[in-house]
């Protein structure tokens, strides 16, 4: 690496935006130092501070092909410990009320716990970049603020000085209400109230519990809007979310659980709950809104200081972006520190504009599939209305077309902007498969049980 006069950098947070901001920065920076107010376990366990760490997570493609880059050898370590590579074909997804057309993409989604991605990145990270350094149970207490610009953090009444402080701490950071106490606007917030609860249960994987590794099923929003996820992970176990929006929380009595299961338009989950055996209770968990800070309009913004990850764009869980998006906005934020350097007063307004432009697509496709729930709430995206009524036909096609379903796997894994399932040639595919689509004529059968390999 090359000298960079002393330059230095913290960042709060050691969850995954913490860890990838970090390793992002090692690249432009002498020095950089993470703070988790956390104490770290050893093991792959879930922490205190990321509760949504014990439900179903998959890192997109477009999220790993980053850790790929930035972490060399991470998908091999991965696997062997146990951690599933999925390919597209291997999905059983039913939505829209039939299931989609297998199809084969080219690439591979992993299917592990949050704590195994996350231990694995944070002992990589450490290993393969000697100037970052990771201290735990180091709460910060607040931002030192000299002349202007943030120089650094206070932990315990000790400064720890810095010429830049992300601020990866999550959805509820404390650290931008003490900027606006000292006189720095506060971002204008846009909320869309989809109070999404789900409940997830950890059972034994069987080698015929399903024909693909992974299950998604999504109800039709207008009648009540359930949905399911069954994703294999490390030890042979399925990780099984059931959830819903506006109200309806799932319950965490076991047999009631799977009767909530039971009640999605297939029986794929619930047939694998009666028969598993659970390693844990139902575990609930619940986020009542979708939510957006607008960081990119902000006039006046301390040198020193941005926030990334949730802190900019908190998304519904359900459409699985939030690892992938804090990877990019890490991406974006090492362009602008290449660009103007770590302590420039120019660096936050262009690192904003980037972050900006990377959530705007998650933001839309979360934001247009929650407001097919009409009682979906907050700022509408422009011609939402009809928007949904083509993305109705678009779930419908994926039932029959191969390109149409390849095209939204690929938008949904961030890998094409949703505007590609909106040209003419596609519109004109999409019309003509919707018509054959099994929907509303009769529920299709499950797929037959093929056995596979579990790991």
């Amino acid at each position: 690496m090359r000298e960079r006069n002393g330059t230095t950098a913290i960042v709060i947070g050691a969850g995954m935006a913490g860890l990838v901001t970090a390793r992002v920065l090692s690249d432009h920076v002498d020095r950089v130092t993470v703070l988790e107010r956390d104490r770290l376990p050893q093991d792959a366990v879930t922490r205190r501070s990321v509760p949504q760490g014990r439900h179903a997570h998959v890192l997109l493609a477009r999220g790993q092909r980053l850790l790929d880059g930035w972490f060399p050898g991470l998908v091999d370590e991965l696997v062997q410990a146990g951690a599933v590579p999925l390919d597209a074909k291997d999905l059983v997804w039913h939505q829209a009320g039939a299931y989609r057309v297998r199809t084969d993409l080219g690439f591979l989604a992993m299917s592990m716990s949050r704590p195994l991605l996350e231990s694995t990145v944070r002992e990589r990270l450490l290993r393969q970049r000697s100037n970052v350094s990771l201290t735990d149970e180091a709460a910060v207490d607040r931002l030192i603020l000299e002349g202007g610009r943030v120089a650094g953090v206070r932990v315990d009444g000790t400064e720890h000085r810095a010429d830049l402080v992300v601020d990866c701490s999550g959805r509820n950071t404390r650290f931008l209400d003490q900027l606006a106490k000292a006189g720095f606007p506060a971002p204008e917030v846009s909320a869309v109230r989809v109070d999404t609860a789900y409940g997830t249960r950890i059972v034994r994987r069987r080698p015929d519990d399903l024909d693909g590794t992974l299950a998604l099923v999504v109800d039709d929003p207008t009648r009540g809007h359930r949905m399911g996820t069954m994703v294999p992970v490390e030890g042979d176990r399925w990780i099984i979310t059931v959830g819903s929006f506006h109200g309806d929380v799932p319950p965490t009595e076991p047999d009631e659980y799977e009767d909530f299961a039971r009640s999605l338009p297939s029986p794929v989950i619930a047939d694998v709950l009666a028969r598993a055996d659970a390693f844990t209770p139902v575990l609930s968990h619940r986020m009542p809104t979708s939510r957006r800070r607008r960081v990119e309009r902000l006039e006046r913004t301390p040198p020193g200081f941005v926030v990334l990850g949730d802190a900019i764009c908190s998304l519904n869980p359900a459409h699985w972006q939030g690892m992938s998006s804090a990877a990019l906005q890490a991406r974006a934020l090492g362009q602008a520190v290449e660009r103007h350097g770590p302590a420039s007063p120019a660096l936050a307004g262009d690192f904003y504009r980037r972050a900006a432009k990377v959530v705007d697509v998650p933001w839309k496709i979360a934001a247009e599939a929650d407001f097919a729930d009409p009682r979906t709430s907050g700022p509408e995206p422009t011609g939402i209305d009809l928007v949904n009524r083509y993305l109705d036909k678009v779930l419908r096609a994926c039932h029959t077309s191969i390109p149409v379903a390849r095209q939204t796997l690929r938008v949904q894994n961030l890998l094409a902007r949703p505007e590609s399932l909106m040209t003419p040639a596609m519109v004109l595919r999409v019309l003509l498969a919707a018509r054959r689509s099994p929907a509303g004529v009769e529920m299709p059968a499950a797929p037959s049980a093929r056995r596979r390999p579990t790991a």
